[in-house]
Protein backbone atom coordinates (compact mmCIF):
# COMPACT_ATOMS: atom_id res chain seq x y z
CA UNK A 1 0.00 0.00 0.00
CA UNK A 2 1.47 3.35 -1.06
CA UNK A 3 2.52 5.81 1.65
CA UNK A 4 3.91 9.33 1.40
CA UNK A 5 6.24 11.25 3.67
CA UNK A 6 6.18 15.02 3.52
CA UNK A 7 8.51 17.78 4.79
CA UNK A 8 6.79 21.16 4.58
CA UNK A 9 8.60 24.33 3.50
CA UNK A 10 7.40 27.90 3.82
CA UNK A 11 9.55 30.31 1.87
CA UNK A 12 9.69 29.99 -1.92
CA UNK A 13 10.32 32.88 -4.30
CA UNK A 14 7.64 34.10 -6.70
CA UNK A 15 9.30 32.55 -9.74
CA UNK A 16 9.64 29.19 -8.01
CA UNK A 17 6.00 29.34 -6.89
CA UNK A 18 4.91 29.94 -10.48
CA UNK A 19 6.85 26.89 -11.64
CA UNK A 20 5.34 24.67 -8.95
CA UNK A 21 1.83 26.05 -9.53
CA UNK A 22 2.21 25.27 -13.23
CA UNK A 23 2.52 21.60 -12.33
CA UNK A 24 6.30 21.42 -12.78
CA UNK A 25 7.65 19.70 -9.65
CA UNK A 26 11.40 19.31 -9.14
CA UNK A 27 12.76 15.82 -8.48
CA UNK A 28 15.80 15.06 -6.30
CA UNK A 29 17.61 11.74 -6.70
CA UNK A 30 16.99 9.39 -3.81
CA UNK A 31 16.47 5.76 -2.98
CA UNK A 32 15.46 3.53 -5.96
CA UNK A 33 11.92 4.14 -7.23
CA UNK A 34 11.25 6.75 -4.55
CA UNK A 35 12.56 10.18 -5.54
CA UNK A 36 12.00 13.21 -3.34
CA UNK A 37 9.91 15.82 -5.15
CA UNK A 38 9.51 19.55 -4.44
CA UNK A 39 5.94 20.65 -5.19
CA UNK A 40 2.92 22.33 -3.67
CA UNK A 41 1.77 20.81 -0.38
CA UNK A 42 -0.74 17.92 -0.58
CA UNK A 43 -4.47 18.43 -0.20
CA UNK A 44 -5.54 17.45 3.30
CA UNK A 45 -8.88 17.25 5.05
CA UNK A 46 -9.18 18.71 8.57
CA UNK A 47 -9.74 16.48 11.60
CA UNK A 48 -9.27 13.21 9.74
CA UNK A 49 -6.73 10.40 10.09
CA UNK A 50 -4.78 9.50 13.21
CA UNK A 51 -3.36 13.01 13.65
CA UNK A 52 -6.16 15.57 13.80
CA UNK A 53 -5.42 19.06 12.53
CA UNK A 54 -7.78 22.01 12.70
CA UNK A 55 -9.27 23.51 9.58
CA UNK A 56 -7.20 26.65 10.10
CA UNK A 57 -3.96 24.64 10.26
CA UNK A 58 -4.93 22.71 7.12
CA UNK A 59 -5.62 26.02 5.36
CA UNK A 60 -2.13 27.19 6.33
CA UNK A 61 -0.60 23.97 4.98
CA UNK A 62 -2.34 24.51 1.63
CA UNK A 63 -0.31 27.70 1.18
CA UNK A 64 3.00 25.94 1.80
CA UNK A 65 5.33 23.79 -0.26
CA UNK A 66 6.47 20.23 0.24
CA UNK A 67 9.37 17.88 -0.15
CA UNK A 68 7.54 14.57 -0.55
CA UNK A 69 8.36 10.95 -1.31
CA UNK A 70 5.86 8.19 -2.10
CA UNK A 71 6.88 4.56 -1.56
CA UNK A 72 5.28 1.12 -1.43
CA UNK A 73 7.39 -0.93 0.99
CA UNK A 74 7.02 0.00 4.66
CA UNK A 75 10.57 -1.27 5.23
CA UNK A 76 11.73 1.84 3.37
CA UNK A 77 10.12 4.24 5.87
CA UNK A 78 13.33 5.14 7.73
CA UNK A 79 15.32 5.42 4.49
CA UNK A 80 12.70 7.77 3.03
CA UNK A 81 12.68 9.94 6.16
CA UNK A 82 16.48 10.14 6.01
CA UNK A 83 16.38 11.10 2.33
CA UNK A 84 13.91 13.91 3.06
CA UNK A 85 16.28 15.16 5.75
CA UNK A 86 19.22 15.11 3.32
CA UNK A 87 17.38 17.20 0.73
CA UNK A 88 16.22 19.65 3.41
CA UNK A 89 19.81 19.99 4.68
CA UNK A 90 21.07 20.70 1.15
CA UNK A 91 18.47 23.46 0.75
CA UNK A 92 19.27 24.89 4.19
CA UNK A 93 22.95 25.12 3.36
CA UNK A 94 22.23 27.08 0.21
CA UNK A 95 19.42 29.33 1.47
CA UNK A 96 18.42 28.99 5.13
CA UNK A 97 14.69 29.41 5.64
CA UNK A 98 12.28 28.48 8.42
CA UNK A 99 11.27 26.01 9.56
CA UNK A 100 14.03 23.44 9.18
CA UNK A 101 13.47 19.67 9.68
CA UNK A 102 10.38 20.36 11.82
CA UNK A 103 7.23 20.03 9.73
CA UNK A 104 7.23 16.33 8.84
CA UNK A 105 4.25 14.03 8.37
CA UNK A 106 3.37 10.64 6.91
CA UNK A 107 0.25 10.12 4.82
CA UNK A 108 -1.58 6.95 3.83
CA UNK A 109 -2.85 6.27 0.31
CA UNK A 110 -5.92 8.44 0.97
CA UNK A 111 -3.87 11.47 2.09
CA UNK A 112 -4.83 10.88 5.73
CA UNK A 113 -2.15 11.87 8.27
CA UNK A 114 -0.98 8.82 10.20
CA UNK A 115 2.11 10.36 11.88
CA UNK A 116 3.38 13.91 12.31
CA UNK A 117 5.97 15.97 14.17
CA UNK A 118 4.64 18.07 17.02
CA UNK A 119 5.54 21.32 15.24
CA UNK A 120 2.87 20.69 12.63
CA UNK A 121 0.07 21.47 15.06
CA UNK A 122 1.60 24.89 15.81
CA UNK A 123 1.17 26.11 12.24
CA UNK A 124 -2.32 27.35 12.95
CA UNK A 125 -1.10 29.33 15.95
CA UNK A 126 1.92 31.01 14.38
CA UNK A 127 1.83 31.17 10.62
CA UNK A 128 3.96 34.31 10.27
CA UNK A 129 7.67 34.65 9.48
CA UNK A 130 9.95 32.72 11.82
CA UNK A 131 13.59 33.57 11.11
CA UNK A 132 16.19 31.56 12.98
CA UNK A 133 18.68 34.38 12.54
CA UNK A 134 17.68 37.97 11.86
CA UNK A 135 19.65 38.22 8.63
CA UNK A 136 17.59 35.34 7.20
CA UNK A 137 14.29 37.12 7.78
CA UNK A 138 13.53 37.66 4.11
CA UNK A 139 15.21 34.58 2.66
CA UNK A 140 13.24 32.97 -0.18
CA UNK A 141 14.18 29.76 -1.94
CA UNK A 142 14.81 30.32 -5.67
CA UNK A 143 15.22 27.93 -8.58
CA UNK A 144 19.01 28.56 -8.73
CA UNK A 145 19.14 27.67 -5.02
CA UNK A 146 17.38 24.38 -5.76
CA UNK A 147 19.79 23.65 -8.61
CA UNK A 148 22.74 24.35 -6.32
CA UNK A 149 21.30 22.05 -3.66
CA UNK A 150 21.05 19.30 -6.29
CA UNK A 151 24.82 19.63 -6.83
CA UNK A 152 25.52 19.35 -3.09
CA UNK A 153 23.20 16.42 -2.46
CA UNK A 154 25.39 13.46 -3.61
CA UNK A 155 28.27 14.46 -1.31
CA UNK A 156 25.92 15.29 1.58
CA UNK A 157 24.51 11.78 1.11
CA UNK A 158 28.02 10.33 1.40
CA UNK A 159 28.90 12.44 4.43
CA UNK A 160 25.69 11.58 6.29
CA UNK A 161 25.48 7.93 5.28
CA UNK A 162 23.74 5.86 7.93
CA UNK A 163 26.10 2.94 7.28
CA UNK A 164 28.55 4.55 9.70
CA UNK A 165 28.11 6.41 12.97
CA UNK A 166 29.77 9.60 14.23
CA UNK A 167 32.65 7.72 15.83
CA UNK A 168 33.95 5.80 12.83
CA UNK A 169 32.62 7.63 9.77
CA UNK A 170 35.17 7.63 6.90
CA UNK A 171 34.30 11.28 6.16
CA UNK A 172 34.43 12.17 9.83
CA UNK A 173 35.25 15.90 9.85
CA UNK A 174 32.67 16.75 7.17
CA UNK A 175 30.14 14.40 8.75
CA UNK A 176 30.53 16.04 12.17
CA UNK A 177 30.48 19.57 10.73
CA UNK A 178 27.20 18.88 8.92
CA UNK A 179 25.74 17.32 12.06
CA UNK A 180 26.73 20.35 14.15
CA UNK A 181 25.31 22.69 11.50
CA UNK A 182 21.93 20.98 11.96
CA UNK A 183 22.25 20.91 15.77
CA UNK A 184 22.74 24.66 15.76
CA UNK A 185 19.30 25.14 14.27
CA UNK A 186 17.56 22.65 16.55
CA UNK A 187 19.24 23.56 19.84
CA UNK A 188 17.11 24.66 22.78
CA UNK A 189 17.73 27.05 24.45
CA UNK A 190 18.96 29.04 21.48
CA UNK A 191 21.96 30.48 23.35
CA UNK A 192 23.96 27.38 22.45
CA UNK A 193 23.65 27.81 18.68
CA UNK A 194 26.93 29.65 18.27
CA UNK A 195 28.74 26.94 20.25
CA UNK A 196 27.57 24.23 17.82
CA UNK A 197 28.44 26.25 14.72
CA UNK A 198 31.89 27.18 16.06
CA UNK A 199 32.45 23.50 16.86
CA UNK A 200 31.58 22.74 13.23
CA UNK A 201 34.35 25.10 12.10
CA UNK A 202 36.70 23.35 14.52
CA UNK A 203 35.79 19.98 12.98
CA UNK A 204 36.62 21.16 9.48
CA UNK A 205 39.81 23.12 10.06
CA UNK A 206 41.64 21.59 13.05
CA UNK A 207 44.54 19.24 12.33
CA UNK A 208 43.68 15.63 13.00
CA UNK A 209 47.31 14.56 13.50
CA UNK A 210 49.20 17.46 15.11
CA UNK A 211 47.99 18.78 18.45
CA UNK A 212 49.76 22.12 18.06
CA UNK A 213 47.53 22.82 15.05
CA UNK A 214 44.24 22.19 16.84
CA UNK A 215 43.84 25.51 18.67
CA UNK A 216 41.75 28.51 17.63
CA UNK A 217 44.72 30.57 16.24
CA UNK A 218 45.46 27.82 13.70
CA UNK A 219 41.78 27.28 12.91
CA UNK A 220 41.36 31.01 12.30
CA UNK A 221 44.43 31.07 10.04
CA UNK A 222 43.14 28.14 8.00
CA UNK A 223 39.65 29.57 7.77
CA UNK A 224 41.04 32.90 6.54
CA UNK A 225 43.20 31.12 3.97
CA UNK A 226 40.23 29.07 2.75
CA UNK A 227 37.53 31.76 2.64
CA UNK A 228 39.73 34.85 2.23
CA UNK A 229 41.14 36.96 5.06
CA UNK A 230 39.46 40.11 3.73
CA UNK A 231 36.08 38.50 3.13
CA UNK A 232 33.16 40.31 4.72
CA UNK A 233 30.81 37.50 5.67
CA UNK A 234 27.74 39.73 5.57
CA UNK A 235 28.52 40.51 1.92
CA UNK A 236 28.99 36.94 0.63
CA UNK A 237 27.17 36.11 -2.60
CA UNK A 238 24.35 34.12 -0.97
CA UNK A 239 23.76 36.52 1.95
CA UNK A 240 21.12 39.25 1.82
CA UNK A 241 20.70 41.57 4.79
CA UNK A 242 17.16 43.02 5.06
CA UNK A 243 17.26 46.72 4.22
CA UNK A 244 15.62 47.76 7.51
CA UNK A 245 18.39 46.10 9.55
CA UNK A 246 21.10 48.77 9.43
CA UNK A 247 22.95 48.24 12.70
CA UNK A 248 25.48 45.58 11.67
CA UNK A 249 29.21 46.20 11.42
CA UNK A 250 30.66 44.70 8.24
CA UNK A 251 34.07 43.52 9.46
CA UNK A 252 36.62 41.49 7.52
CA UNK A 253 37.16 37.87 8.50
CA UNK A 254 40.71 38.42 9.77
CA UNK A 255 39.44 41.00 12.28
CA UNK A 256 36.61 38.91 13.75
CA UNK A 257 37.57 35.23 13.45
CA UNK A 258 39.37 35.22 16.83
CA UNK A 259 36.26 36.71 18.46
CA UNK A 260 34.17 33.83 17.10
CA UNK A 261 36.18 31.46 19.28
CA UNK A 262 36.28 33.84 22.25
CA UNK A 263 32.48 33.73 22.22
CA UNK A 264 32.54 29.92 21.82
CA UNK A 265 34.95 29.61 24.77
CA UNK A 266 32.81 31.87 26.93
CA UNK A 267 29.88 29.51 26.46
CA UNK A 268 31.94 26.34 26.84
CA UNK A 269 33.78 27.49 29.99
CA UNK A 270 30.98 29.40 31.71
CA UNK A 271 32.60 32.81 31.20
CA UNK A 272 31.03 36.21 30.74
CA UNK A 273 31.43 38.35 27.63
CA UNK A 274 32.13 42.11 27.53
CA UNK A 275 29.10 44.32 28.09
CA UNK A 276 30.07 46.16 24.91
CA UNK A 277 29.26 42.99 22.94
CA UNK A 278 25.62 43.03 24.02
CA UNK A 279 22.70 44.93 22.48
CA UNK A 280 21.70 48.09 24.31
CA UNK A 281 18.34 48.10 26.05
CA UNK A 282 15.55 48.76 23.57
CA UNK A 283 17.75 48.09 20.54
CA UNK A 284 17.23 45.19 18.09
CA UNK A 285 19.26 42.04 18.80
CA UNK A 286 21.28 42.35 15.61
CA UNK A 287 22.80 45.61 16.89
CA UNK A 288 24.89 43.69 19.43
CA UNK A 289 28.35 42.43 18.44
CA UNK A 290 27.81 39.03 20.10
CA UNK A 291 24.67 38.48 18.02
CA UNK A 292 26.57 39.49 14.90
CA UNK A 293 29.25 36.94 15.81
CA UNK A 294 26.51 34.32 16.15
CA UNK A 295 25.25 35.05 12.64
CA UNK A 296 28.72 35.22 11.13
CA UNK A 297 29.73 31.92 12.74
CA UNK A 298 26.81 30.28 10.96
CA UNK A 299 27.69 32.02 7.70
CA UNK A 300 31.35 30.96 7.92
CA UNK A 301 30.38 27.34 8.56
CA UNK A 302 27.83 27.29 5.73
CA UNK A 303 30.20 28.90 3.23
CA UNK A 304 32.94 26.45 4.19
CA UNK A 305 30.67 23.43 3.81
CA UNK A 306 29.25 24.64 0.48
CA UNK A 307 32.73 25.22 -0.95
CA UNK A 308 33.86 21.75 0.16
CA UNK A 309 30.70 19.97 -1.02
CA UNK A 310 30.79 21.61 -4.45
CA UNK A 311 34.35 20.49 -5.24
CA UNK A 312 35.40 16.82 -5.30
CA UNK A 313 39.08 17.64 -4.73
CA UNK A 314 38.28 19.74 -1.66
CA UNK A 315 35.83 17.08 -0.48
CA UNK A 316 38.58 14.46 -0.61
CA UNK A 317 41.11 16.85 0.96
CA UNK A 318 38.97 17.65 4.00
CA UNK A 319 38.17 13.96 4.39
CA UNK A 320 41.83 12.93 4.74
CA UNK A 321 43.92 14.03 7.72
CA UNK A 322 47.27 14.07 5.89
CA UNK A 323 45.92 15.90 2.83
CA UNK A 324 44.19 18.45 5.06
CA UNK A 325 47.44 19.44 6.80
CA UNK A 326 49.31 19.48 3.49
CA UNK A 327 46.66 21.78 2.01
CA UNK A 328 47.25 24.39 4.72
Amino acid sequence: MAQTQVMLLRSCSEELVKQLDAGCPIAFPGIPNASVVLSRSPNLEPETGRVLLSRFTVDVIKRLFALSCTYEDNKERNAVHHQLDLVAIALQLVRPTSPFLRLWMQLDCGNMIVMADRGLSDLGIDSGPEPYLQYQQHNLLTRPDVDRALILLPRITQALSTQHDSWNHPLLSIHRALTLFCHGYSSVPHDSRQFFWAAGLDCLYASKVERKKQGSPEICRRMQQFLGAKMKLYEANNITIPCHQKSRTHKELDSLSADIFKLRNAFAHGLTIPDSWLSDDGQPPESGYAYQLLEQTEIALRLSLIKILEDQVLFETFSDAARLDAFF
